[in-house]
């Protein structure tokens, strides 16, 4: 039996391999890692918005991290009942009473209980 006769010699196949290769490589590398968006002003509740109303100004320039934080941290606080809520409002209010270097002292404090627990 005679092999088939071949009238087109094939065309090797790594240039095509190595050019759909870069193409991934590129697509990849022009990707973050861990794509993170940020959630625009607009999008938050009219609540969360009253929430983080002293934010409003900066944002747009918070990282999508920070954003996130912040947001949950409103959610959790609107799902508070109200003696909660007032609690926390009085923690907060004293807090910024505090001067910087009470504040770190009271982070310290909170972050040396956290590692306990």
């Amino acid at each position: 039996m005679k092999p088939p006769i071949r009238t087109k010699p094939e065309a090797p196949c790594w240039p095509r391999l190595a050019g759909m290769l870069l193409i991934a490589i590129l697509a990849l590398a022009t990707t973050p890692a861990h794509s993170e968006s940020g959630v625009s002003w607009q999008a938050l509740s009219k609540e969360e918005q009253s929430v983080l109303a002293k934010y409003h100004e900066d944002w747009s320039s918070l990282s999508p991290a920070q954003q996130r934080k912040l947001r949950n941290g409103a959610r959790q606080y609107l799902q508070l009942p109200p003696d909660k809520r007032e609690a926390v409002e009085r923690k907060h209010s004293q807090y910024e009473k505090m001067s910087p270097r009470e504040r770190e002292q009271l982070r310290k404090k909170y972050r040396r209980k956290n590692k306990e627990d």
